[in-house]
């Protein structure tokens, strides 16, 4: 089902950047009243805010990026899990050069078929966080290729034995991207992060300033970089899908290049 962050990033991340600062400023104006009665009279208010938003900042800022760095790094997990995948192709079709017809052309064929199904099949289904199972049968076809080869020479065993190294590692690297579809934060840590956005909201409204201008301005600065963060962690969250996503652009590269050059 689509959502909010399936938008483009340059539609989804200014629509959101506006709700953050639109929420804070509204907040900025709710408590303005209160504040000034409450804190009329009482020089502690500043002192004691300002310790408090001091502690708040540190805490939520670190907790912040540490998720922020946590997102990233299932990002690059993922990328890199796909560089893997793509080589490995890569490495069974230069293998098949080593074949004799007609194994070499089979497995060529095989390898092309499952690479374009990786990109219209699979990737659909993992942008939607369902695990694939269409590329089984493409799968299963490579391995035929290659079992079905018989040596008929010491070079033409030695061939095949590298083949079937390579595959395996193949299906090694394959099963890790499959694997990988649902990878995203645990929802507790989603909670952190919209319950800390709040109360960050709420402690810069409760700041006294006389000028609403500048309240207005200092809240709507600050809100809109916790929601640039709060965007991309969001982005990275889940890695298939949204503005910021692993792509299957390493599988098409393999398309347009190596299967191109090498037929």
């Amino acid at each position: 089902m689509p959502s909010f962050f399936d938008l483009p990033i340059w539609v989804g991340l200014p629509i959101f950047v506006l709700v953050v600062v639109a929420v804070s400023s509204l907040l900025v104006l709710a408590l303005r009243g209160w504040v000034r009665r409450a804190s009329a009279g009482r020089g502690e208010w500043d002192r004691v805010l300002s310790y408090a938003v001091g502690a708040y900042g540190i805490i939520y800022g670190v907790t912040l990026g540490l998720i922020a760095a946590g997102a990233y790094g299932n990002f690059a997990l993922v990328n890199s899990v796909v560089v893997k995948e793509s080589s490995s192709v890569a490495v069974l079709y230069r293998d098949a050069a080593f074949l004799s017809e007609p194994a070499s052309s089979e497995l060529k064929d095989a390898l092309v078929a499952y690479t374009n199904a990786v990109i219209t099949e699979d990737w659909p289904l993992q942008e939607q966080q369902i695990t694939p199972e269409t590329t089984d049968e493409h799968v299963t076809a490579i391995q035929r290729a290659i079992a079905d080869f018989e040596p008929a020479t010491d070079s033409d065993v030695v061939a095949k034995s590298q083949t079937i190294g390579a595959f395996n590692t193949f299906i090694t690297d394959r099963r890790e991207r499959i694997s990988l579809t649902h990878l995203s934060l645990p929802w507790m840590l989603w909670i952190v992060i919209g319950v800390g956005a709040l109360l960050n909201a709420v402690l810069l409204a409760l700041i006294e300033v006389r000028d609403l201008r500048i309240h207005l301005l200092m809240s709507g600065l600050i809100s809109t970089f916790l929601a640039i963060l709060v965007y991309s962690i969001a982005g990275f969250d889940h890695v298939y899908s949204g503005p910021i996503a692993v792509t299957p652009e390493h599988f098409r590269e393999l398309l347009t290049g190596l299967f191109l050059q090498s037929p």
